[in-house]
């Protein structure tokens, strides 16, 4: 068969493809086998891949920094990223707290921790040069891990380069949250407290401003802004995730907010939007959820309150997230902090409280505050405008105080009288077993602390103790702690508050329903007086019960006749005084014992307890009344008039008690009925 020249080749339909269609072919083939290859190269190399991820390959950014890769690496494409940031304004820190310092006191922090590195607590440095142990425990101290893996001690560097622009502070920074990136890989690393929730929102925050500074600088190092760039993309899809968001605490908080600072810092990476618009949306939610309408954090602590009213005011002075309702919110939470700073500056130590002394900064600077108040308690009547009240009640947290301002304008203390009563139970968050504890101070001293935090070690004895019933100025029922468990959560107690005669009272009411009791404690105070707390327990069966009291560290207690005499260290003096002892009525005193379990501890450092002096007043039966008087001074004071006298419409508590041949007291009618209004009236002007 001859070949026919004009013929090269056919296919199975017969069609015959001339000379030139054939070369075309071909050609097609082989630029269709090179873009196959290129793709192989292009899906095999992470690198890449993570770029189209971060940045888009649609978007001109992300078109631009995958052109530039394609041709010459990772470092053409980092420059045109760096090139893009000149177009957007710088970008601050946002701080877990506003505290202002000086520039000089900022330094020298920051250079303390290039010099020698992590401390927290009472632990020695650690220092933080590379490779560092992410993974150490040195110190056996969760907290000190958790706040390592926050990247907390670059908290100060990060400051004073803010504050200097000392590129050095930014280099130490951006060295040490590299490290970290590299040893705690994402969803990979074995370290338990490297993705911990709190932690991952934390590091976000510095690495924001980490990034947006080291692309501004003029030599960036490649390595460097790559680690962080696709260290902050992970930390983002991490904060943006449902199911590792935690509504339950605080924590929730920081996430979204380090999701927003992300989203901020790096509008251009594609998803930005998304994760700003599920930041704002958790940030206003997750505020308004966790203070009560009245403005209190609601996880049961001072110390919380301040913390979070620290971090709402950050989170809206960086300007994160903008919203009216937070605003009004931070006017709320600035006033309800005013009650909670005691004469001596500190926070009253009542649920996972540290010892905290409120500076005159830790809020900003105090002419920025939304709070008049807060400002003239926090400059010592230097700004703002000084409290109108004397009392203020907080029924939707649960809170009641009282508050003399008397020399709080004076720099050096104060000589008012403070009493806080606390009766909220909104969740299992640092709740303790401590409904209806008190703290109590006068002339500026405190004489009834609380327990204190120790530390969230729930397996060392001290926090055990801490959280128990036995630690605080409640009472003890059967031996044994109340609970804390969600479920029986009644949100606050408090029922009835007012004054009448120079005195004050408040009243709340807590139903036992597992030991079928109703708990109702009724304070009557007479400030620089006097102080009673009346326990009425109902119950349908006998129970044991112990009305505990505990007194300051530098206080010494000694029984006396008819109750105990208290005296301090200045020569302060008072009395304690059952005003309705039976004679089944048992006294004790206990300080600092171990066996056969803790009592007469108080904590005022981390994972330590100090021994101090604890009253408890013990009485069974299936219905009792306890009531008790603290008085200022070193007299006993002589029992003149106590009854109780119930009808079907309420509770009548008749009380006095002479000093010198002095009558004083009072009458309590309390209506029967929840929140209906109680009648004081002192003794010289008895109850009709």
């Amino acid at each position: 068969m001859r070949r026919d020249p004009d013929r090269i080749g056919h296919c199975s339909t017969g069609r015959r493809w001339s000379r030139p269609a054939l070369w075309l072919l071909l050609l097609f083939a082989l630029l269709a086998l090179a873009s196959t290859s290129q793709l192989v190269r292009h899906s095999a190399d992470p690198t890449r891949v993570a770029l189209v991820q971060m940045f888009g390959q649609n978007t001109s950014l992300g078109a631009s920094l995958l052109d530039a890769y394609d041709r010459a690496g990772l470092p053409a494409a980092l420059h045109a990223f760096c090139q893009s940031r000149s177009q957007l304004p710088p970008v601050g820190y946002c701080r877990r707290k506003p505290e202002v310092r000086t520039v000089s006191e900022t330094v020298d922090r920051a250079d303390r921790v290039v010099r020698e590195g992590f401390r927290h607590g009472t632990h020695g440095a650690f220092p933080l040069t590379a490779p560092v142990d992410w993974a150490a425990d040195p110190f056996g101290d969760r907290s000190w891990r958790f706040w390592l893996n926050s990247l907390e001690p670059l908290d100060t560097v990060i400051s004073a380069h803010a504050a200097t622009g000392d590129e050095a502070y930014l280099d130490f920074a951006v060295g040490v949250a590299c490290d970290w990136a590299e040893h705690n890989p994402y969803r990979v690393s074995r370290n338990p407290f490297a993705w911990y929730d709190m932690a991952v929102g934390l590091r976000a925050l510095k690495l924001a401003y980490l990034i947006d500074a080291a692309a501004r600088e003029l030599n960036p190092d490649v390595s460097d802004l790559w680690t962080l760039l696709y260290g902050a993309w992970t930390h983002a899809i991490e904060l943006a995730r449902e199911d590792t968001f935690n509504r339950q605490t605080n924590h929730g908080l920081f996430q979204a907010a380090g999701l927003a600072a992300l989203a901020r810092a790096l509008p251009e990476l594609q998803d930005s939007e998304k994760w700003r618009g599920i930041a704002e949306t958790r940030l206003r939610a997750e505020f308004q959820r966790q203070f009560s309408p009245d403005g209190v954090h609601l996880e049961h602590s001072p110390g919380y309150h301040l913390l979070m009213t620290q971090f709402l005011i950050s989170v809206l002075d960086c300007q994160i997230v903008d919203d009216p309702g937070l605003m009004a919110l931070r006017r709320k939470a600035e006033d309800a902090l005013v009650w909670m700073i005691a004469p001596d500056g500190r926070l009253p130590r009542i649920g996972d409280t540290d010892d905290v002394v409120v500076r005159r900064q830790a809020l900003g600077r105090p002419e920025q505050l939304q709070s008049p108040e807060l400002a003239w308690v926090l400059t010592e009547g230097q700004r703002g405008s000084p409290p109108q009240e004397t009392w203020r009640v907080f029924p939707d947290a649960g809170y009641a105080v009282f508050r003399d301002w008397r020399g709080a304008e004076r720099a050096g203390g104060d000589e008012g009288s403070y009493l806080m009563l606390a009766a909220g139970f909104h969740s299992a968050t640092h709740k303790q077993a401590d409904d209806l504890t008190l703290v109590w101070h006068e002339s500026g001293s405190p004489f009834i602390v609380d327990a204190g935090r120790y530390g969230y070690y729930w397996d060392e004895p001290g926090r055990r103790y801490c959280e128990s019933t036995c630690a605080h100025n409640t009472v003890e029922i059967d031996g044994r702690s109340t609970s804390m468990r969600p479920s029986d959560a009644f949100g606050s107690a408090l029922t009835s508050w007012g004054e009448a005669d120079g005195l004050w009272f408040v009243r709340a009411a807590v139903e036992r329903d597992s030991l079928g009791l109703r708990h109702e404690r009724t304070l009557v105070y007479s400030p620089h007086r006097w102080l009673v707390v009346i326990d009425d327990i109902q119950a349908g069966r006998e129970h044991r019960y112990e009305q505990w009291f505990h007194f300051s560290p530098n206080l010494s207690v000694a029984l006396a006749e008819g109750g105990a005499s208290v005296r301090g260290d200045d020569g302060s003096a008072f009395s304690v005084s059952p005003l309705l002892k039976r004679e089944d009525t048992a006294l004790r005193l206990v300080r600092g014992q171990k066996s056969p379990r803790l009592q007469g501890w108080t904590s005022y450092r981390h994972r330590q307890l100090e021994p101090n002096w604890a009253l408890g007043a013990t009485l069974e039966g299936d219905a009792v009344v306890l009531a008790t008087l603290l008085r200022l001074g070193p007299t006993q004071p002589v029992p003149a008039r106590a009854s109780v006298s119930r009808a079907a419409d309420g509770c009548r508590y008749d009380l006095a008690w002479q000093v010198d041949g002095k009558s004083e007291g009072f009458s309590l009618w309390c209506p029967a009925g929840a929140h209906r209004k109680c009648r004081l009236v002192s003794a010289t002007e008895p109850l009709g």
